[in-house]
C-alpha cells in the first residue's frame, strides 16, 4: 500500500467527508483467517500522513449495525470481545517489533507494543493519539490519527513500514486481515508493506514531559494519614532513543491484582501496571526472564534509556531502591540491560545482564541469546546465561555462589498445525535477583504440538487437540518433574464450545493428576451473553478434590456492565473428614456519560480473605486525571481498611 503525504489534516470525527481522504489510496480484500476465504463482510482501509501525523480510516461494511458488540470504554482495555479495527505497525520493517493501535466502535482505545520472544501484545506501552467511529445504516468508520514521534523510526525519506490491518466482526464471527499469507499475520515477519513514507522532516518533541501526582492515603485500622508525590520525566533523544527518568514514583495498585486459588507449587506471576516500566518493556524480554520489573518493591529513584534503529535494539535501566531477597527488603542499585543486533532479514544475536548491588551483597547475571529464522514459520531460539552471587544461593543446605541457564528450541508451523521442541537447563543456584525463574536444579527436554482447524460448514465450527510434554532431572539425575497435559476441544455452530483437558504430573515428591471439562455458550458471538461452567476432578499433593467452576459476564444496560465468577473444590484429605475451599469474584462498572468511570470488586474467599473494592476514575482533562479509592481487604493475615486519593498532571 502506498501512503499519501496530505496538507490539509483530516478531522478526527469518525466521518470520511474530509476531501483529503479522496486523495489516499484505497485497499481491501480482507481474508477471514478461520476459513482462509475472503470475509463476507469486507473492510476498506485508507492512510494518510504528514509531518505529525499518521492517519488510518476504516470503513466497515456491516449491513446489520444492531447486531455490533461495544460496551468498553475505558482506555487500553481488551477490545477482543467486542467489534473493533486494529492497525499493527513495524516501523523499521525489521520482521521483529511492533506497535499496535486498535478502537471498538464506540471510539474506546487500545494501544500495546509485540517484542521479539512475545507470544501475545504488551498492553502495558501506551501513548497519546485520537480515535473516533461512527455507525451508519450498513457500514461504521473509524478514523484515528497517530502522533508519528510517539513511536520510535527511522527519520528520513522513502521508508517503507511493515503494516497490517485487521478487523474484529462478531455477528457472524469474522476474524479478517489485509494481508494473510498465513496464520502468523499477527507477526511483522507476515506483515505488508507500506510505502512512499517521506519522514525526514517529521517533528520531533524535543522538549521533556513532565508527570507528577499527589496522593493521601487514610488508613481507617491503623489510623494513620500519609501523603506522597513525585515526578516522572520522560525526554525524547532523537527519532530512535527516548529516555525516562523518576523521582519517588507512585507505584500504587488502584487495580489490584485478582486472588486466586490456583493449586500451584511454583510463583505465580504478575502483570507490570507501573507507568515507569512501560515504554520498551519488550525489548527486555528474552526466553530465561532474568529481568521481571516486579521485583522492584519500592523506588527512590530511576533512569531508563531505550531505543530501536535499523539493526539493532537497546535498553538500559539504571534503579535505586529496594528489593525483596529470602523474605528481606534489601536497599541499593539496580541495573538491567539489553542490547539486540539484527542478522539477515529476520534473525538476531542478543545480550541481557542485570547487577543486583544489595546493601548485603551482589548478584550479577548476563549471557547471549539468539533466534534464527529458516523461514518465515520456522526458527531456532538459544540462550546461555551465567550467575555470580556474592552471598551465595542456598538450596537445601547446600550453597552455590556460581550458576548457570541454558535455553534452546525448534518451533515450526502454521495452521492448522504447530509445534515446539525445547531443552532447559537450568542450575540448582541459578536465582537472579531480579529474575522470575519459577523452578530451578532442572534439566531435559520438553515439547508443545498443537492442532486447530475451522469449518464455514457442517455442524462443527472448529476442532483442536494439543499435547505438552516435560520431562526434567536435577543435579543428582533423579527425575523431579514429568508432566503429560493433553487437551481437546470441539466449537459447534450453535455457539456451544466444549474442551476437555487430561493432566498427569509428577512434581517430586507428588504424583498429581486431574480431569477438567469446560463448557461455554455464545462467548464468540456476544460475551455478555455468554456463560462458561467447568469441572475438575484430581488428586494434588496426595489430597483428592473435586472443583466447579462459573463465570458469567451480564450487560445490564449499555454502560452499566458485571461480571461474577466462581470457585468451589471440595478437598478430601487422608486425615478424614472434607475441607471446602471457594473464591467468588464479583466486578461491577458504569461508565459515565461524562467519562467518568465507578468499578466496584468484591472478593471473598473461605480463607477468611477477602477484598472489597470501590474505584472512581475521570480523566477531567487532557492533563489531568483524578482517582478515589475504598479498600477493604484482608489476605494472608493483613487487615486494611483505606481510603486513596490521586490526581495526576502532565506537562
Amino acid at each position: 500500500m502506498e501512503a499519501v503525504r496530505t496538507d490539509t489534516p483530516p478531522v478526527i470525527d469518525g466521518k470520511l467527508d474530509d476531501a483529503c481522504w479522496l486523495q489516499a489510496n484505497v485497499v481491501t480484500d480482507f481474508t477471514d483467517y478461520r476459513i482462509e476465504q475472503p470475509a463476507k463482510e469486507q473492510t476498506f482501509v485508507r492512510v494518510l500522513y504528514d509531518d505529525e501525523n499518521l492517519y488510518i480510516a476504516f470503513e466497515c461494511v456491516e449491513p446489520d449495525p444492531n447486531s455490533i458488540v461495544a460496551i468498553e470504554r475505558k482506555y487500553d482495555q481488551s477490545l477482543t470481545d467486542e467489534d473493533s479495527v486494529v492497525v499493527r505497525l513495524d516501523t523499521f520493517h525489521d520482521h521483529r517489533c511492533t506497535y499496535i493501535f486498535g478502537v471498538n466502535t464506540l471510539g474506546t482505545r487500545y494501544d500495546a507494543r509485540m517484542g521479539l520472544f512475545d507470544r501475545y501484545d504488551d498492553d502495558t506501552w501506551g501513548c497519546d493519539w485520537s480515535a473516533a467511529c461512527t455507525v451508519e445504516k450498513d457500514r461504521w468508520y473509524a478514523e484515528m490519527a497517530i502522533p508519528i514521534a510517539n513511536m520510535l523510526f527511522d527519520r528520513k525519506d522513502a521508508v517503507t513500514w511493515g503494516l497490517n490491518f485487521y478487523r474484529r466482526e462478531k455477528a457472524k464471527r469474522e476474524r479478517s486481515y489485509w494481508c494473510y499469507r498465513n496464520s502468523r499475520a499477527r507477526y511483522p515477519i507476515e506483515f505488508g508493506h507500506l510505502t512512499n513514507l517521506d519522514l525526514a522532516k517529521v517533528k520531533l518533541k524535543r522538549k521533556p514531559a513532565y508527570e507528577t501526582y499527589l496522593s493521601a492515603t487514610s488508613d481507617f485500622k491503623k489510623y494513620s494519614n500519609k501523603l506522597s508525590t513525585g515526578l516522572d520525566m520522560s525526554l525524547r533523544l532523537n527519532s530512535e532513543l527516548t529516555s525516562a527518568f523518576t523521582i519517588n514514583p507512585d507505584f500504587g495498585q488502584v487495580d489490584a491484582d485478582p486472588d486466586t486459588i490456583e493449586l500451584r507449587d511454583t510463583e505465580r506471576f504478575l502483570r507490570e501496571r507501573r507507568a515507569f516500566f512501560r515504554e520498551g518493556n519488550e525489548l527486555f524480554g528474552s526466553p530465561l526472564n532474568i529481568y521481571y520489573s516486579r521485583r522492584f518493591m519500592d523506588i527512590d529513584a530511576g533512569a531508563k534509556i531505550t531505543g530501536q534503529g535499523g539493526n539493532w535494539a537497546l535498553g538500559l535501566l539504571d534503579v535505586q531502591g529496594e528489593i525483596e531477597r529470602d523474605g528481606k527488603q534489601l536497599a541499593g542499585n539496580y541495573h538491567v540491560g539489553r542490547y539486540i543486533y539484527n542478522i539477515g532479514e529476520n534473525s538476531h544475536i542478543g545480550g541481557i545482564w542485570a547487577n543486583s548491588n544489595r546493601s548485603d551483597g551482589t548478584n550479577i547475571t548476563g549471557g547471549l541469546d539468539a533466534r534464527l529464522f529458516f523461514d518465515s514459520t520456522t526458527s531456532f531460539t538459544a540462550q546461555f546465561l551465567g550467575l555470580r552471587d556474592s552471598q551465595g544461593i542456598e538450596t537445601d543446605d547446600i550453597i552455590d555462589h556460581d550458576a548457570y541457564g541454558l535455553y534452546t528450541a525448534m518451533s515450526m508451523g502454521t495452521r492448522p498445525l504447530w509445534w515446539h521442541v525445547y531443552y532447559l537447563d537450568i542450575s540448582r543456584g541459578f536465582r537472579p535477583d531480579l529474575g522470575y525463574i519459577p523452578r530451578r536444579d532442572i534439566r531435559g527436554p520438553g515439547s508443545y504440538l498443537s492442532y486447530r482447524d475451522y469449518f464455514d460448514q457442517g455442524i462443527l465450527k472448529s476442532f483442536s487437540v494439543s499435547s505438552k510434554i516435560d520431562v526434567y532431572e536435577n543435579n543428582e539425575h533423579d527425575t523431579t518433574l514429568r508432566d503429560f497435559v493433553e487437551g481437546v476441544g470441539v466449537g459447534f455452530h450453535n455457539e456451544v464450545e466444549i474442551s476437555y483437558r487430561r493432566s498427569d504430573r509428577f512434581h517430586a515428591p507428588y504424583q498429581n493428576w486431574y480431569d477438567n471439562i469446560k463448557i461455554e455458550y455464545n462467548e464468540e458471538v456476544d460475551v455478555w451473553d455468554s456463560v462458561s461452567v467447568g469441572f475438575e476432578k484430581g488428586v494434588y499433593e496426595e489430597e483428592p478434590y473435586k472443583e466447579y467452576f462459573l463465570e458469567k459476564p451480564m450487560k445490564i444496560t449499555e454502560r452499566l456492565v458485571t461480571i461474577f465468577e466462581g470457585n468451589y473444590r471440595l478437598k478430601h484429605p487422608e486425615a478424614g473428614g472434607d475441607e471446602e475451599i471457594w473464591l467468588w469474584r464479583s466486578v461491577t462498572e458504569y461508565n459515565f456519560p461524562w467519562n467518568g468511570r465507578i468499578k466496584f470488586t468484591a472478593e471473598q474467599t473461605s480463607e477468611d480473605r477477602h477484598n472489597l473494592t470501590m474505584l472512581f476514575s475521570w480523566p477531567m482533562k487532557d492533563d489531568t486525571d483524578l482517582y478515589f479509592l475504598l479498600n477493604d481487604y484482608e489476605i494472608d493475615g493483613e487487615k486494611v481498611r483505606a481510603a486513596f486519593f490521586k490526581i495526576v498532571y502532565r506537562f
